[in-house]
């Protein structure tokens, strides 16, 4: 299978600011990694890559965002359930 040319991109975009990270001895998290992303922005000069980094920054920032509100919901979600149970119990 072919990959486009901006999967391309991204993907070497992503390995630069990772080796980079690995190259400060920096920690390697996601934070770590867009604050990274976000500083290659600043100093990129080629309309595409800045627009690619745009794209990235976005798409990993959705992707925390997802996690946490998936993981308020999960306790949300426990939380209901134990009560529930509680409820049962004092019941019967």
């Amino acid at each position: 299978m072919k990959r486009s040319d901006d999967e391309q991109l991204t993907d070497e975009i992503i390995g630069e600011a990772a080796l980079s990270l690995l190259n400060s001895n920096s920690a390697i998290n996601t934070r770590a990694l867009v604050a990274r992303l976000e500083a290659m922005f600043i100093s990129e000069q080629e309309v595409r890559r800045r627009n690619a980094l745009q794209k990235i920054i976005a798409e990993i920032e959705g992707n925390i965002s997802q996690r946490l509100t998936g993981k308020t919901e999960k306790k949300a979600l426990s939380g209901a359930v134990k009560t529930q149970r509680l409820n049962e119990k004092n019941v019967h």
